[in-house]
């Protein structure tokens, strides 16, 4: 008994837990039950903790599976059937020489989702389709179904399809978009012990567009404009175009001009002169 030990060698044996109890909530392996745990590590001995709810003890209630304890941790495994969004639990600690009891919470949540708006994709591209978690307690499984009317269709991964979940983000990629197959909505599913939840992530799948049969009906219709602005052109003022290549008038030597006129003087002379004489 503490009386009949000195206290110098009680305070050595005896050492109660230092800050406060921490709580958190995980699934359980099946998926199917919440766990609850708290610890208050750093005692001696080890304190003894309880789960609470509604100011009554976890031990006594029937939807309790099982209670564990090891060192300075408690867990409590509970049925999901009884549980509700924003059910707080409280986990309290208590220690041989501590008079008060410390205590922690736990508040579990359904998970609430986020998704990017709606894809398109163009056939034989990749695309990547986004959905995140923004709240939940505990941490919600994540996964992709291809229609909300067949939830068994869940999405593997493997072949065409890649799902990566990093923290409380999932991504699905397509590969080799298809529009026959690909096209249409995705289910982005979160579920926990609380509930589940669903959103809709929808994808478009098109055909790619002919870029090089764009650029060459650009061009084309870019020479008929030219051809037609100098068609006309000429029809209205055939001299501008001679002009353009010939040049004036006025630049023409005068002597061949002159030569050509002498040529038909003296031809006319001429013959003046031998109708004379005749």
């Amino acid at each position: 008994s503490p009386g009949s030990v000195p206290d110098h060698v009680l305070s050595l044996l005896v050492d109660p837990p230092q800050a406060t109890p921490k709580c958190w909530a995980e699934t359980s392996s099946s998926g199917l039950m919440l766990q609850l745990f708290c610890s208050w590590p750093g005692g001696n001995p080890h304190p003894t903790l309880h789960w609470r709810e509604e100011g009554q003890d976890l031990e006594n209630s029937s939807w309790v599976i099982s209670s564990t304890s090891s060192s300075d941790t408690h867990v409590e495994t509970l049925n999901s059937s009884h549980l509700s969004h924003r059910k707080v639990f409280k986990c309290v600690g208590s220690h041989v020489v501590k008079e008060e009891q410390p205590a922690c919470t736990v508040e579990i949540k359904l998970p609430s989702l986020e998704s990017e708006p709606p894809k398109t994709c163009f056939v034989g591209d990749n695309v990547t389709l986004t959905c995140r978690v923004t709240e939940g307690t505990p941490a919600a499984r994540l996964s992709w179904l291809r229609d909300i009317a067949q939830p068994e269709a869940e999405i593997q991964p493997g072949g065409r399809f890649l799902i990566a979940q990093e923290g409380n983000v999932s991504r699905l990629t397509i590969r080799n978009c298809s529009q026959g197959t690909d096209g249409g909505c995705y289910v982005c599913k979160a579920q926990n012990p609380v509930g589940l939840r669903e959103l809709f992530v929808c994808l478009t799948v098109k055909q790619p567009e002919n870029i090089v049969g764009v650029v060459g009906a650009v061009v084309v219709l870019c020479l008929l404009a030219v051809l037609t602005v100098t068609g006309v052109v000429l029809y209205y003022n055939p001299l501008l175009c001679l002009r353009a290549f010939h040049p004036p008038c006025s630049a023409l030597p005068r002597n061949a001009d002159s030569g050509d006129v002498l040529v038909l003087v003296d031809s006319e002379d001429d013959e003046e002169g031998k109708g004379s004489e005749e």
